[in-house]
């Protein structure tokens, strides 16, 4: 039962994320919490999950990717990454933490919610919000993953970019999180003690429900306006924000 239960899930979340670009994964985060009880377990296959719904959400979407905005990002990722790995380093070897098991950042998630409610309403305006590189995006988006899980939420502000269309928010944040969740795999199977082949009746048909979720979510997404679009994403960020702040 958890198991349909689960696949069912990862269809209508990825839908969503198809429709609004971001608020699937998210959700899909908080339903696994509550059916698989190892914390890091659940951060680790949600990781492979979203691995591939951002892959399938690249793909359909490939043909408004901006490869510049994407390398730059990939840049970042890598230095945020490779700051996760000191991190966890240290706070094994001299901060009397056993294992990457047990390091816990729930304290994080409320400012994330601040500075996505900041960046919506307070920072000032549209022009000001224009982002002429991507690289300090994808460096937070390296570092905080491996222990917040969902980076979605955190990175979205950043592509509401006057220059950025419906398709082009969905295709470039959805590459961008590929990359994110790709360089963070091989630290939960080294540090975490992931192993993913022992967990493939759960991925495979999440990965299935997820291919046929974003192809569907697709369709939809055609039929909604650029202003409506835009509105709802400001909305479910919003509405994220907001249960980040008061979830801790």
């Amino acid at each position: 039962m958890d198991i349909l239960i689960l696949i069912f899930a990862a269809f209508i979340t990825s839908s969503i994320s198809a429709v609004l670009g971001m608020g699937g994964g998210i959700i899909l985060l908080g339903i696994m919490a509550i059916i698989i009880p190892e914390g890091y377990k659940v951060i680790a296959l949600h990781g492979m999950v979203q691995l591939f719904s951002n892959t399938t959400r690249s793909y359909v979407f490939r043909q408004y990717i901006k490869k510049d905005l994407i390398k730059q990002f990939f840049s970042g990722a890598l230095i945020g990454v490779s700051i996760s790995i000191i991190i966890i380093i240290i706070l094994i070897q001299y901060f009397k933490v056993g294992s990457a098991n047990e390091i816990k950042v729930e304290i994080l998630k409320p400012f994330i919610g601040f500075f996505i409610v900041w960046y919506l309403f307070l920072k000032g305006s549209k022009k000001e919000r224009k982002i002429n590189s991507f690289i300090p995006v994808g460096l937070i988006a390296g570092l905080s993953s491996v222990f917040i899980g969902a980076v979605g939420p955190l990175i979205a502000p950043f592509f509401l970019n006057k220059d950025l269309n419906k398709e082009h928010i969905i295709a470039n944040k959805a590459a961008s999180q590929m990359i994110t969740h790709f360089t963070k795999i091989p630290l939960f199977i080294y540090f975490f003690n992931m192993n993913y082949s022992a967990e493939w009746n759960i991925l495979l048909p999440l990965i299935i429900a997820v291919y046929l979720g974003t192809n569907f979510g697709k369709r939809i997404l055609s039929f909604i306006p650029e202003k409506l679009f835009k509105k709802l994403f400001k909305i479910t960020l919003f509405i994220i924000a907001i249960r980040l702040i008061l979830n801790y």
